[in-house]
């Protein structure tokens, strides 16, 4: 589907980016949660990280579990820092027909995997699984904290969707639509505060890829936070005299296929951005959707090919080639040119 954005939006006339008012995708999913709680039957688990996955308005409105005044009737649950308990536990509820919300840091739940593949997966449960700050967006806190396998492991269950979203406005609609969604949905947010892509008229579809940038040629294929910084690069490579059209997956599993073939009509190389290892993530999806729509094509994939260290989320970005500058040096070299 087609949601096209003007520069003007993004970057002045001498092409600088506009100060714009960021917003935190996790926000998004907190206040998500606490409307639809009041309709829907679900529980929230969380493992000591209430405050930083915004789940605490939950968990102040619906109560504790275990805890007065709520006691039996409380609908947020704490695991502790208990991962692997956290997402065993989300088996059992399943189980007995009540939705489990998993949520904790990205890094974090890889702890927790192999029980929610025994309790959720195998079974085939119904489950809602937040991993927040995903990617070495997450800065200071270093590679221990740091997830760039996420997206990968969940990509292999056969009864998981895998959704970034890249804005505040596409994370709640995300929210709300994964209520509606069977089988494990994986939803990645970045820590930081992202800016505004997408207006309330958007329409988030799961399975759905967006054309934020139409072209030929060359297409960008960007996902979450990498979605912006894509913009930009696509505004940098307009001054190259290329013509890049962007593509943003909010679904990295599955990809939508149907805007990647479309795409590979008029297109000579893929170059995909993800903060993630550049296997098993975005990249081999735009890969394998390719390949099963008898559409092959070079595929260029940006992504952290190492373990990143601490420092800002800039920084980092900049060191590892996720940022504006990056992305064009990418694109430039892989069509023999230099910025």
């Amino acid at each position: 589907m087609r949601y096209p954005v003007e520069f003007s939006q993004f970057v002045d006339d001498s092409g600088k980016p506009k100060a714009v008012e960021r917003r935190y995708v996790r926000d998004a999913f907190g206040e998500a949660l606490v409307e639809l709680g009041v309709e829907k039957n679900f529980v929230v688990l969380g493992a000591d990280l209430d405050k930083s996955t915004k789940t605490l308005k939950f968990r102040e409105k619906f109560g504790e579990f275990g805890k007065e005044p709520f006691y039996e009737k409380g609908r947020w649950i704490s695991c502790g820092v208990s991962e692997a308990f956290m997402c065993a536990a989300a088996g059992g509820l399943a189980a007995r027909g009540v939705k489990p919300v998993i949520t904790t840091f990205a890094r974090f739940l890889e702890r927790g995997f192999e029980p929610l593949l025994q309790s959720v997966a195998i079974p085939g449960f119904d489950a809602f699984v937040l991993g927040s700050h995903g990617g070495i967006g997450t800065g200071q806190d270093g590679s221990s904290a740091q997830a760039i396998e996420d997206i990968a492991l969940f990509r292999t269950l056969p009864n998981a969707t895998v959704i970034c979203p890249a804005d505040y406005e596409e994370a709640k609609q995300a929210t709300f639509a994964a209520f509606e969604c069977p089988g494990i949905v994986y939803m990645r947010l970045s820590r930081n505060p992202l800016p505004p892509i997408f207006a309330k008229e958007y329409l988030f579809q799961f399975g759905k890829g967006v054309e934020l940038i139409p072209g030929k040629g060359i297409t960008l294929v960007s996902t979450g936070e990498t979605t912006y910084p894509a913009l930009l690069a696509a505004t940098k490579l307009k001054t190259q005299k290329l013509n890049p059209r962007l593509i943003h997956l909010p679904t990295v599993h599955p990809p939508d296929q149907t805007v990647l073939a479309e795409a590979a009509q008029d297109t000579e190389l893929f170059v995909t951005v993800e903060d993630h290892s550049p296997r098993g993530g975005l990249g081999d999806a735009v890969l394998e959707a390719l390949s099963q729509a008898n559409a092959p094509r070079q595929v260029v994939k940006i992504g952290v090919e190492v373990y990143a260290e601490s420092g800002t989320p800039a920084e980092l970005y900049q060191k590892y080639g996720l940022d504006a500058d990056g992305i064009v040096r990418r694109v430039l070299g892989a069509l023999g040119k230099k910025l």
